[in-house]
């Protein structure tokens, strides 16, 4: 997709999406998940740790061979890419860490499993904001794997269990060992059919109170697609569009409701 389409798009979405705070949420349960989670104002002493994680991966001038098995990059023409640069353009942004970290903290989470470990910026958000969960995390560049398994390991992170793979190989037998998942972070690979076969996967696996969160979901005409019929499929009870991703509620009794939401860091 175009940046000029791209610019289009959030653009909408900035006329559409509710204000933050709050005063427009009618639902109790989303009003408060703003304010504790999309919106919250306490400053976690947490986010000194996420901000030098990612700190420490803009000064590494490492330079790495990578494997795209998804949908590639916008912007790197090589395979051999430095880790700083593949933290500026393809890891989450510090924001999107620290939100990560109070829906893992909010969600107090058993079980995590996370498609795309990338650098493990987004593994160590989620392991410091569940600490008494297992995060799962899968990636298949055994490269980005390395630095990630060398980062955590620095950390002192011990929840997060990396498996290194393709989804396809190794998010079902992944699945069969845990009776649910509480929260799934789709982050790996961006393409149509790709993304739907990992959400039915897990789906499979979900339960009341699973939560499901979906990075870049207008990366792409595939992506938006994908985004519809997800976020339209009768399982689901609650989607977010935060823009640069969604989120997606699986709650017993709760009428099916759509809401377009900003979030802070």
């Amino acid at each position: 997709m175009g940046k000029i389409k791209l610019l289009i798009k959030y653009f909408v979405y900035r006329i559409r999406r509710k204000g933050k705070r709050g005063y427009r949420l009618h639902s109790p349960f989303v009003f408060e998940f703003n304010r504790s989670v999309l919106n919250c104002k306490i400053k976690y002493p947490e986010y000194q740790d996420i901000m030098q994680y990612r700190r420490s991966l803009e000064g590494n001038k490492k330079i790495i061979r990578t494997e795209d098995r998804g949908a590639g990059s916008r912007v790197f023409t090589s395979s051999l890419r430095r880790v700083c640069d593949i933290a500026r353009y393809s890891a989450s942004s510090i924001e999107s860490g620290k939100l990560l970290f109070r829906l893992a903290r909010y969600l107090n989470p058993a079980i995590v499993v996370e498609l795309g470990t990338s650098l493990g910026f987004g593994t160590y958000c989620l392991a410091k904001g569940a600490a008494e969960g297992k995060i799962y995390s899968l990636e298949a560049c055994g490269n980005l794997l390395s630095i990630a398994e060398s980062m955590l390991g620095g950390t002192g992170i011990a929840n997060a269990e990396l498996i290194e793979g393709t989804f396809r190989e190794n998010l079902p037998d992944l699945l069969e060992r845990m009776a649910k998942v509480d929260l799934a972070y789709f982050d790996g690979d961006h393409r149509k059919e790709s993304l739907l076969w990992q959400f039915s996967q897990c789906l499979a696996k979900a339960a009341d109170g699973t939560v499901f969160v979906i990075g870049d979901i207008h990366w792409s005409p595939g992506m938006d697609e994908a985004w519809k019929i997800i976020s339209g499929h009768p399982g689901i009870s609650l989607s977010v569009d935060l823009f640069h991703c969604g989120l997606l509620f699986i709650r017993e009794g709760m009428a099916k409701q759509h809401f377009v939401m900003g979030y802070s860091g």
